[in-house]
């Protein structure tokens, strides 16, 4: 428990005003965007610099007290929710460009400047951080790096850890190192800038990033392809990339999540399996891509090719897409959603999704399927009415049941939601004797166990 001694060492490091216990604030930082149920810290600190990051974490270690960093709670397999109380670093404050080296294609950040606003910033350079989450408006930079999202980009641009040089992190004894460096490549000693990407929080406090851009690109275009069957649309996905196509998204949506989102945003496209995809290039190379595309799919049976060039209708066109999530969310007022996040070999996708497609009618549930088809990332949103008897414990173990059947077809429990909470359960089965290693890197950098306990790793 905190006492009043630890909130009075914790002010004197960031003020009394950037320290609260209040149940507004500790209720609004209980909770990610998650099915878990929220659990408060015991005290919500707002830092501002490195320095005192580093205060906080030392004085949490000396006193055997859990820290958590909270960024924009965004995440959806309970990452950031402070199941052991403590403290919870709330960094969203820290949001500062601090250097923009265009002759580098590098920027360095705080933690928590918002995915969007940093590119609006580097838009005006000519200049582009390309993953792209799904929740772009409040997913925070350093959220970003600690569970390695990626988004709709990760096709053509990959992985937040693509793009990450250098990392400044605050470790569970307050010690601060740096890692990474400014060059493009690296042969020197163990990749420890990798190892802090997808931690979760677990093994320190990320403060400050260095990034990888790429120019913006000329000419964007997207195209929305509609289908018969599941088969016919996953079947352009595979042709199109081993046909050398280069999309920088190609994603699909099921016809329920098609329906949901035609009501949900006010648009007529088809109810049925719907493919979007995207690309970026000049001109000449775009026109190409778009018509090797068509005939793609017409050679699948394709219903309808829409096609869109402009800003104002690209992003017309893009938005069922976008908006996916929440328009199954605002179709169901008053559930729950519990969130499926798995990965899996493109040539198994279409198997995925069909297994989804049967578990939920043979168990009687509402599942939607979508996600990033051009690498074998699946979506799923079960539909829960807790006053329905039965019904969450039933969708858990769906959900479950879709993670495991991930793995039995090679693939991962999580493809970029990361751990948290939700996945822990998997962990033994995905990795088997390496788990033991990773519980041996977790307690030589975080011997009190104090960094965002009870995330990643099963529980005892």
């Amino acid at each position: 428990m905190i006492t009043d001694v630890d909130i009075k060492a914790l002010a004197d490091i960031v003020s009394t005003e950037n320290v609260s216990t209040r149940a507004a604030d500790l209720d609004a930082h209980a909770i990610d965007e998650s099915w878990f149920e929220p659990h408060p810290a015991d005290v919500i600190v707002w830092p501002s610099t490195t320095e005192q990051v580093s205060a906080i974490v030392r004085y949490a270690y000396d006193h055997n007290l859990p820290v958590v960093p909270w960024s924009g709670g965004s995440s959806l397999e309970g990452n950031p929710v402070p199941v052991k109380g403590g403290i919870l670093l709330a960094m969203y404050r820290m949001k500062s460009i601090i250097e923009l080296r265009e002759e580098d294609l590098q920027v360095v950040v705080q933690p928590g400047i918002i995915y969007d606003d940093l590119n609006a910033q580097l838009g005006k350079r000519g200049l582009l951080f390309p993953p792209a989450p799904g929740s772009s408006d409040v997913a925070t930079i350093g959220g970003m790096v600690s569970n390695n999202s990626s988004g709709m980009r990760a096709v053509k641009y990959g992985v937040t850890r693509n793009y990450v040089l250098k990392l400044k992190v605050v470790l569970a004894d307050g010690s601060v190192i740096t890692t990474g460096s400014n060059a493009k490549k690296s042969a020197s000693g163990y990749d420890l800038l990798g190892l802090f990407v997808g931690s979760e929080g677990t093994l320190g406090v990320v403060t400050e990033v260095t990034l990888r851009l790429i120019g913006l690109p000329e000419k964007m275009a997207a195209v929305v392809a509609s289908f018969e069957s599941l088969r016919d649309a996953t079947g352009v996905v595979y042709d199109s990339i081993s046909g050398g196509l280069d999309p920088s998204a190609i994603e699909i949506l099921d016809t329920a999540t098609m329906a949901v989102t035609n009501k949900q945003q006010g648009l007529a496209l088809h109810e049925t399996p719907t493919l979007f995809v995207e690309f970026h290039g000049n001109e000449m190379d775009i026109n190409e891509q778009l018509e090797y595309l068509r005939e793609i799919c017409e050679d699948h049976a394709c219903i309808e090719f829409e096609q869109a060039t402009t800003t104002d209708a690209r992003i017309k066109l893009w938005v069922a897409r976008k908006e996916a999530r929440e328009s199954i969310k605002n179709t169901h007022p008053g559930c729950t959603m519990i969130s499926g996040d798995v990965c899996v070999p493109m040539s198994k996708f279409a198997d995925m999704v069909d297994f989804v497609h049967d578990l939920a009618e043979r168990e009687g549930l509402t599942i939607y399927a979508f996600g990033h088809a051009g690498d074998g990332n699946l979506h799923t949103e079960a539909i829960v009415r807790r006053d329905v008897d039965g019904e969450y414990d039933l969708a858990v173990t769906a959900t479950a049941a879709i993670v495991n059947h991930s793995l039995d077809l090679g693939g991962t429990a999580t493809g970029e939601h990361g751990v948290g909470l939700g996945k822990r359960q998997f962990m033994q089965r995905e990795h088997g004797a390496s788990l033991a290693l990773m519980h041996a890197i977790k307690h030589t950098l975080d011997p009190k166990g104090i960094m965002n306990p009870g995330k990643i790793f099963p529980e005892a």
